[in-house]
């Protein structure tokens, strides 16, 4: 029997993956293709535009970290994966969060713009970044390839030093924050909880 496909709005890996390898987790995820995101997301997105914004990452990392940080596809999880992958940046500063913050809910895309509940995960995923991460420079580790792939979940947030308890605890002020919404219903904030959706 195959796995069962999950469409990207169901998708949930939470942060009870621990045992699975990075691999075994990405094989559950919907594909996107990196051709479907436009021209100005690119811009400041890609690694390789050079107006990237610190932090800028490929699309198969970005992926990668949806797994380690044990969040969704939503608008609301990729904001805060964003802020966090930025946060993370050594170079990373005050100015450049409202930078994005004016770029995301201005220029990009309807289905990709920023709306306000967006912009208090972003924060809080910058906040994670600076406060757990600073200068870990996410964005050029290559978790894409091995031995990150063939590494667990959990070794891989040890080598990193995320506490799933502190990362829930961000996920407890964003369900504050943003009441309600899909991706704050299904985010992992309590001890022992395994409500994800791998399928």
């Amino acid at each position: 029997m195959g796995r069962k496909l999950l469409k990207w709005n169901e998708w949930q890996p939470g942060l009870d993956t621990d045992a699975m390898t990075l691999a075994q987790v990405l094989d559950t995820m919907p594909k996107s293709d990196a051709d479907d995101v436009p021209d100005i997301v690119r811009k400041y997105e890609n690694p390789e535009s050079p107006d990237a914004l610190p932090g800028a990452i490929s699309l198969e990392r970005h992926d990668c970290l949806h797994v380690i940080l044990g969040r969704g596809l939503h608008v609301q999880d990729e904001a805060f994966i964003i802020g966090v992958t930025m946060g993370a940046d050594a170079t990373m500063t005050c100015d450049i969060t409202e930078r994005f913050i004016e770029i995301s809910t201005t220029l990009y895309p309807k289905a990709w713009q920023f709306e306000p509940d967006h912009i208090a995960s972003y924060r809080l995923g910058v906040g994670f970044g600076m406060d757990n991460l600073k200068g870990a420079d996410l964005h050029l580790t290559p978790f894409e390839n091995d031995p990150y792939q063939s590494q667990t979940v959990a070794q891989l947030r040890k080598d990193l030093g995320i506490v799933k308890e502190e990362l829930r605890a961000y996920f407890r002020k964003e369900e504050l924050l943003v009441p309600g919404s899909r991706a704050s219903r299904r985010m992992d904030t309590y001890k022992g909880r395994s409500d994800h959706d791998l399928g």
